[in-house]
């Protein structure tokens, strides 16, 4: 049950991992690439996008974070070593 519960640690590391290095490229990638009104319309923030493409940026943001935690995977990061002081 030992190794058990190190495999269910290990992929429950991982899923966290792989959820901060998701909000880390969201938040870099959400201010790109925003098209704003030329006009400006009462009840609305001159700086509100007209398109965020945020349909595109959670898509991009979900690949490159696969491809981020499988190259931490396969270089067998392991960060249990700052938790074992």
């Amino acid at each position: 049950t030992n190794s058990f519960n190190k495999k269910i640690m290990q992929l429950f590391s991982y899923f966290l991992f792989f959820v901060v290095i998701w909000w880390v490229l969201f938040f870099i990638f959400l201010p790109i690439k925003n098209e704003t009104s030329t006009e400006w319309q009462k009840g609305n923030a001159n700086s509100a996008p007209t398109k965020s493409y945020l349909l595109r940026k959670v898509i991009i943001t979900t690949v490159l974070s696969f491809i981020i935690l499988i190259t931490l995977i396969y270089f067998d990061l392991d960060l249990a070593f700052i938790f074992n002081k």
